[in-house]
Formats: C-alpha cells, structure tokens, sequence
C-alpha cells in the first residue's frame, strides 16, 4: 500500500506565520502532537508540542523557530514499511507526505497506519511480505500461486490495492517464510516487478531495519 491512500482527510497544516497557541490548539483539536508547516504548497518542516513548551513563550511565531525544526517526510509512492519506518525513527504522531514535485500533499497519522496494518495483513506473525506491482489485466492468483508453491511456500493473506487513477494494482502477498529470496529471484525471471519486500534477514540490514522498525511501532 503507497502512502498517497493513506493520507487524512481531516487534519489541516499549520502556516509558519502563526504562533505557538495557535499550533498546540490545532493538536488538541485533531489530537496529534505533531504539525506539518506549509506555506505555498511546500512543506517546510514539523513542529511537536514539546518544542512549543520549551519556547520562552508560546506566542512565539514558528517561523521563528524554523532552522531549528525537523523535516522528516515520506513521497507519494512509498510502501507502508517505509512510512512505519519514519514514523518510528522520529517518533511522530503524523507525518507528512509529498508529490513528485515535493509539494505538500497531507498527512498519514500513526494511527492510521496501526489501523491499517490490522486490517490488511498478519504482519505480526512468522513470515515474508512480497508486493508485486502489475497491470490488473494481467493479475493471476493462480499462477503467481505456482511460483510461490514451486518453491514449498504458502501464502498466508493476499491483499489487493488499485493505484491511483491507473490499470495497475498492488498485490500483498504474506508467506510463510522468511527466506524468500529464491522467490523474488522467480518473480522477476517470469516478469513480474517486485515493488517491495519485507524479511527479516541478518545479512540484509536494510530488511532487518525495517523489521525492526515495524515491531517497535506494533509494541511501542
């Protein structure tokens, strides 16, 4: 799943010519503790609570404050693992998420995404995640079914995601193995693109990584 489906209909960004008060009232009215700062469409950064607490005094105006701020943010197209990975390493409540043209499209809260995880997959039990990337036209669960099967594996779940104003969908597949590797190498040998993948490896730091980024997010 690419964040541009998860972003919040609701929560607003905060203008950098508006003060401290201003921003912790809009953080108890969406009841987050984080803001995206925008200003014509582009993201400039986010402000917490906690920073507003140690100004001097909250009416104080963020644009003040702004070389001082961090600016952590995910694109339009990045996977869920990505964006859980962001969320963890900053400990944000929303994070922000940008076009192509790095302008600011809204924010996916951390809420959504415990709730998503919940609803669209068995994350948290044994086993790899592969997601294919396909026209739906050319979707075939039973052939990507043999693929996975040649190889002593089972899918677990399998989730569906049509992308955005296009023919294509995002298929999740949760296995039961973690050793997936020979099936990548497979998928790709009979042309399917592999957007993303997900196991816990050793020799893979940039898996484990985000392995261990997921968990700390399910059991903070």
């Amino acid at each position: 799943m690419q964040s541009h489906l998860l972003i919040s209909s609701t929560i607003e960004s905060i203008h950098p010519d508006e003060n401290g008060i201003k921003a912790l009232e809009m953080m108890k009215h969406f009841r987050i503790n984080h803001l995206a700062i925008v200003k014509n469409e582009f993201f400039l950064g986010v402000i917490s609570d906690k920073e507003i607490l140690r100004w001097d005094s909250k009416e104080e105006y963020i644009d003040e404050h702004l070389e001082n701020l961090n600016s952590p943010f995910v694109k339009f197209d990045q996977h869920l693992f990505d964006i859980i990975e962001v969320i963890e390493k900053n400990n944000l409540s929303i994070v922000p998420v940008l076009d192509e043209n790095n302008k600011y499209l809204g924010v996916i809260t951390s809420r959504k995404m415990m709730y998503t995880i919940a609803k669209t997959s068995t994350i948290q039990s044994e086993g790899g995640v592969i997601v294919l990337e396909m026209n739906k036209y050319d979707y075939s669960l039973t052939k990507i079914s043999s693929i996975i099967e040649s190889n002593n594996t089972q899918i677990l779940s399998s989730h569906i995601i049509p992308k955005n104003q296009s023919k294509d969908i995002e298929l999740t597949l949760k296995l039961n193995t973690d050793d997936i590797s020979h099936i990548l190498n497979d998928f790709e040998r009979h042309g399917y693109k592999v957007s993303a993948s997900f196991r816990k490896q050793k020799e893979d730091t940039n898996f484990l990584d985000r392995y261990e980024s997921l968990m700390r997010f399910l059991n903070p």
